[in-house]
């Protein structure tokens, strides 16, 4: 009820939908067969909402170990030229998922690496990738042995570094000593 306007005769005037019926009232109003429906209905939809929520916004799963989805392989070992106490060192790197390539370390005192490309590439997942060092060899250190590492390819991914190895096979062993007998036998 509104009191009227100056100059207005009627003593009351009504708002209009003054007479509608609360929410409340309507709520009584239904079974209670209704009132459950209802209820049900809004909370599967909260929850539903909830539950989205929660879905949309979980972290996604760490990162695997850049070691564990990286292999990395001698396809070639060249031999030494000339006077030279260095022979190139071909590799194939391949990973499951993308690292960056962070270079190489050489696995004895007898060695040193000089490497292509340089590092910072990435290795990409389906896509091998090959990479070029040349193995300096210094011959007053002792040479590596049968089944060891040779030396290790470091990549990097959101987890952190890791230093995938490389142990050559018999036949990659034989050719690098070969090499190195080469090298500091100039």
């Amino acid at each position: 009820m509104v009191t009227p306007p100056e100059g207005d005769d009627r003593d009351v005037v009504e708002a209009a939908g003054a007479d509608r019926a609360l929410f409340r009232e309507h709520w009584r109003a239904l079974s209670r067969r209704a009132r459950v429906t209802v209820a049900g209905a809004a909370c599967v939809v909260v929850l539903g909402a909830f539950l989205g929520y929660v879905v949309a916004n979980r972290p996604g799963p760490p990162p695997p170990d850049p070691v564990a989805v990286t292999s990395v392989r001698i396809t070639e070992v060249g031999r030494p030229v000339g006077l030279q106490q260095d022979f190139p060192l071909t590799l194939r790197a391949e990973a499951a998922s993308r690292v960056t390539y962070r270079g190489m370390r050489d696995g004895y005192e007898s060695l040193f690496l000089s490497v292509i490309p340089q590092p910072g590439a990435a290795l990409l997942p389906g896509r091998a990738r090959t990479l070029h060092t040349r193995v300096t060899v210094f011959c007053h250190a002792p040479f590596p042995r049968r089944g060891t590492v040779l030396l290790f390819v470091i990549v990097h991914n959101a987890r952190g570094d890791g230093r995938a190895q490389v142990v050559p096979t018999d036949a990659q062993f034989t050719c690098v000593i070969r090499a190195m007998r080469q090298a500091c036998a100039s």
